[in-house]
Protein backbone atom coordinates (compact mmCIF):
# COMPACT_ATOMS: atom_id res chain seq x y z
CA UNK A 1 0.00 0.00 0.00
CA UNK A 2 1.31 3.47 -0.93
CA UNK A 3 1.35 5.98 1.94
CA UNK A 4 -1.15 8.81 1.40
CA UNK A 5 1.51 11.56 1.54
CA UNK A 6 3.52 9.90 -1.26
CA UNK A 7 0.40 9.52 -3.41
CA UNK A 8 -0.54 13.18 -2.82
CA UNK A 9 2.98 14.32 -3.73
CA UNK A 10 2.92 12.27 -6.93
CA UNK A 11 -0.44 13.73 -7.96
CA UNK A 12 0.68 17.28 -7.18
CA UNK A 13 3.87 16.92 -9.22
CA UNK A 14 2.06 15.50 -12.25
CA UNK A 15 2.19 17.87 -15.24
CA UNK A 16 -0.98 19.66 -16.24
CA UNK A 17 -3.05 18.70 -19.25
CA UNK A 18 -3.25 22.20 -20.76
CA UNK A 19 -1.74 25.18 -18.96
CA UNK A 20 -1.74 28.64 -20.57
CA UNK A 21 1.20 30.69 -19.31
CA UNK A 22 1.54 34.45 -19.89
CA UNK A 23 5.03 35.99 -19.95
CA UNK A 24 7.47 38.43 -21.56
CA UNK A 25 5.50 41.69 -21.77
CA UNK A 26 6.99 44.44 -23.93
CA UNK A 27 6.05 48.04 -24.63
CA UNK A 28 6.68 50.13 -27.72
CA UNK A 29 5.53 53.74 -27.87
CA UNK A 30 4.66 55.18 -31.28
CA UNK A 31 3.72 58.82 -31.70
CA UNK A 32 0.22 59.13 -33.09
CA UNK A 33 -0.65 61.26 -36.13
CA UNK A 34 -2.33 63.62 -33.74
CA UNK A 35 0.83 64.79 -32.00
CA UNK A 36 -0.96 65.22 -28.67
CA UNK A 37 -1.21 61.41 -28.32
CA UNK A 38 0.99 58.34 -28.19
CA UNK A 39 0.06 54.79 -29.16
CA UNK A 40 1.28 52.26 -26.61
CA UNK A 41 1.78 48.89 -28.27
CA UNK A 42 1.89 46.22 -25.57
CA UNK A 43 2.69 42.60 -26.45
CA UNK A 44 3.15 39.41 -24.48
CA UNK A 45 3.54 35.69 -25.05
CA UNK A 46 0.85 33.17 -24.26
CA UNK A 47 2.09 29.58 -24.26
CA UNK A 48 0.35 26.31 -23.52
CA UNK A 49 2.91 24.95 -21.09
CA UNK A 50 0.92 21.77 -20.46
CA UNK A 51 1.33 18.25 -21.80
CA UNK A 52 -1.81 18.30 -23.99
CA UNK A 53 -3.59 20.59 -26.41
CA UNK A 54 -6.55 22.59 -25.21
CA UNK A 55 -9.88 21.03 -26.18
CA UNK A 56 -11.47 22.23 -29.43
CA UNK A 57 -14.04 24.94 -28.79
CA UNK A 58 -12.14 26.48 -25.88
CA UNK A 59 -12.96 30.20 -25.73
CA UNK A 60 -10.50 32.45 -23.89
CA UNK A 61 -9.10 35.96 -23.87
CA UNK A 62 -6.55 38.25 -22.27
CA UNK A 63 -7.30 41.53 -20.55
CA UNK A 64 -4.96 44.48 -20.20
CA UNK A 65 -5.84 46.20 -16.90
CA UNK A 66 -4.61 49.43 -15.32
CA UNK A 67 -5.86 50.70 -11.94
CA UNK A 68 -8.77 48.22 -12.10
CA UNK A 69 -9.94 49.43 -15.54
CA UNK A 70 -9.84 47.07 -18.50
CA UNK A 71 -7.97 48.93 -21.26
CA UNK A 72 -8.40 46.17 -23.82
CA UNK A 73 -9.32 42.55 -24.51
CA UNK A 74 -7.61 40.19 -26.91
CA UNK A 75 -9.10 36.80 -27.92
CA UNK A 76 -6.69 33.87 -27.70
CA UNK A 77 -7.01 30.90 -30.07
CA UNK A 78 -7.08 27.30 -28.87
CA UNK A 79 -3.46 26.36 -28.16
CA UNK A 80 -1.83 23.05 -28.98
CA UNK A 81 0.71 21.41 -26.71
CA UNK A 82 3.69 23.80 -26.24
CA UNK A 83 2.15 26.18 -28.83
CA UNK A 84 2.71 29.93 -28.37
CA UNK A 85 0.69 32.95 -29.41
CA UNK A 86 1.75 36.60 -29.30
CA UNK A 87 -1.02 38.86 -28.06
CA UNK A 88 -0.96 42.60 -28.74
CA UNK A 89 -2.85 45.59 -27.41
CA UNK A 90 -2.89 49.20 -28.64
CA UNK A 91 -3.69 51.89 -26.12
CA UNK A 92 -3.91 55.57 -27.07
CA UNK A 93 -2.75 57.92 -24.30
CA UNK A 94 -1.92 61.63 -24.11
CA UNK A 95 1.69 62.38 -25.06
CA UNK A 96 4.04 63.02 -22.14
CA UNK A 97 7.64 64.03 -22.67
CA UNK A 98 8.61 62.66 -19.23
CA UNK A 99 6.49 59.54 -19.23
CA UNK A 100 5.97 57.81 -15.88
CA UNK A 101 6.27 53.99 -15.78
CA UNK A 102 3.36 52.21 -17.46
CA UNK A 103 2.10 49.84 -14.75
CA UNK A 104 -0.41 47.23 -15.93
CA UNK A 105 -1.75 43.79 -15.17
CA UNK A 106 -2.46 41.07 -17.73
CA UNK A 107 -5.28 38.65 -16.93
CA UNK A 108 -5.95 35.36 -18.68
CA UNK A 109 -9.70 34.65 -18.74
CA UNK A 110 -11.23 31.29 -19.68
CA UNK A 111 -14.71 31.95 -21.08
CA UNK A 112 -15.79 28.30 -21.42
CA UNK A 113 -16.39 25.94 -18.53
CA UNK A 114 -13.81 23.30 -19.42
CA UNK A 115 -11.33 24.48 -16.79
CA UNK A 116 -9.79 21.11 -15.97
CA UNK A 117 -8.97 20.39 -19.63
CA UNK A 118 -8.17 23.92 -20.85
CA UNK A 119 -6.37 25.49 -17.87
CA UNK A 120 -5.37 23.14 -15.07
CA UNK A 121 -3.19 25.70 -13.24
CA UNK A 122 -4.61 29.13 -12.47
CA UNK A 123 -1.56 30.33 -10.53
CA UNK A 124 -0.01 31.79 -13.71
CA UNK A 125 -3.15 33.51 -15.05
CA UNK A 126 -2.13 37.03 -13.97
CA UNK A 127 1.02 38.99 -14.61
CA UNK A 128 1.83 42.46 -13.32
CA UNK A 129 4.35 44.55 -15.24
CA UNK A 130 6.00 47.93 -15.05
CA UNK A 131 6.93 48.94 -18.59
Amino acid sequence: MIPAFLLAAALTAAPCAADPLIANPTLKIVRARERAFDNYIVTLDVKNDGRQSQPPGTVQHLELVQHGNVLGKQPIPVLGMKESYIAAFRVRLPHQSNRPPFVVEFRYVLDTRNVAQANCNSSNDRLSATL
